[in-house]
């Protein structure tokens, strides 16, 4: 059974509401949860944070969006998209509950051997797979949702999902694949 390890989980949390950027970004730089502020208008359109304690990177957008990058887990992803709930709310003085949701899981496996390439490239087929060695180190396998950069190392990443579930289905059938070339 693979057990992939997850290297980031990104989502956004909605808030049925826009934001004033400038007056959260005074609000936040006096908060203890935040332990980052930046916003600069003539550069981004978008307002950077960093949540204690783990300091996680969360942007807000006037639109009332806010995406979390960083967590380590799909359980981490939840507790900090609850910990910018809990601030928001008191800010923002809401009583709906934001929608939140996943939008990446970025998730790596190691084989534990070395994989030919070239072989790969040929068994999986030319139209679901890019290797251009002279221009990027791993094979790309293209799936409808999701793509797997397969590395000679043996190491595997996996992107695109949103469900650890389907992460760990993925590469269990990039792993199969694989026993036919190695």
């Amino acid at each position: 059974m693979v057990e992939p390890t997850v290297a980031n989980v990104v989502g956004t949390i909605t808030y049925q509401q826009e934001i004033a950027l400038d007056a959260l970004g005074d609000t936040f730089s006096r908060r203890d949860e935040i332990t980052d502020v930046t916003y600069e208008p003539g550069e981004n359109h978008w307002l950077q944070t960093h949540f204690a304690p783990d300091d996680t990177y969360v942007a807000f957008y006037r639109s009332g969006k806010c995406s979390i990058a960083g967590g380590n887990s799909v359980e981490h992803f939840y507790e900090v998209a609850e910990r910018v709930n809990n601030v928001m709310r008191d800010i923002l003085e809401f009583e709906y509950e934001p929608k939140v949701e996943i939008s990446n899981i970025v998730a790596t496996w190691d084989t534990g051997s070395p994989i030919p390439l070239e072989a790969l490239t040929i068994e999986l087929g030319m139209t679901q797979t890019e290797y251009e060695p002279e221009q990027f180190p791993a094979l790309m396998y293209r799936r409808e949702n999701y793509v797997i950069l397969v590395f000679a190392s043996g190491k595997l990443l996996c992107t695109g999902l949103t469900d650890l579930d389907d992460v760990t289905d993925a590469i269990e059938d990039m792993v199969s694949r694989l026993q036919a070339v190695v």
